[in-house]
């Protein structure tokens, strides 16, 4: 309930330097938590806009190299290649494991990554095979890398909807449903500006 002019008159020098204290806090609150949307809607924006326009590109870059790339080539440094992806999927396969030990939320990122690696991984493994690799590379495919795969992007995916379902929660934002919640950060400053700015 909002203080009266009465009440603010009544108040001695002690209560109304406590009022005018809290006050600040509030405004230096609202302050921060408008510059963070701000901040968040740029970034957001930043996103749509590299994303939508790079995928609208890959477009006809993907049709052209469809039509143009020729069924065999000799690549000069297959070795590198394919040792440097692998020294790439153990970095995140240890990051994941350490995450996930630390129990850190970074292991959302570090695990859906790895899956995604496996899976381009498997793709590669298999188109590039010649006949007497590929049921090799099938097999691996089958029992090693794409259960591991839907296992760790299964995993981000859990935590995810894990952590979602606690912000619901504690927010209020329950009826969004996990698929259509926002992003946590902007539930994280409603919440705040909720409890600031008390109606």
């Amino acid at each position: 309930m909002p203080l009266t002019d009465d009440e603010i008159d009544r108040l001695d020098p002690a209560a109304r330097r406590e009022l005018i204290r809290r006050l600040r806090r509030v405004v230096v609150i609202d302050a921060a938590v408008a510059a963070a949307e701000r901040r968040m809607r740029r970034r957001r924006a930043i996103a749509l806009t590299v994303s939508a326009v790079a995928a609208g590109l890959l477009v006809p870059w993907t049709a052209y190299l469809a039509v143009s790339l020729p069924d065999r080539y000799v690549a000069r440094a297959w070795a590198l290649t394919w040792s440097g992806f692998d020294v790439l999927l153990i970095v995140l396969l240890g990051l994941t494991a350490f995450f996930a030990w630390k129990r850190r939320m970074l292991v959302v990122l570090t695990s859906f990554a790895t899956g995604v690696l496996l899976l381009a991984d498997v793709w590669f493994d298999v188109t590039t095979s010649d006949a007497d690799d590929l049921h090799l590379s099938v097999a691996s495919a089958i029992l090693i890398e794409i259960p591991l795969a839907i296992f760790l992007m299964g995993m981000a995916v859990g935590i995810s909807w894990r952590v979602a379902g606690l912000l619901n929660a504690v927010t209020g934002h329950g009826g969004a449903g996990r698929w259509r919640m926002p992003i946590n950060a902007e539930v994280l400053e409603d919440e705040a500006k909720r409890h600031t700015n008390p109606s």
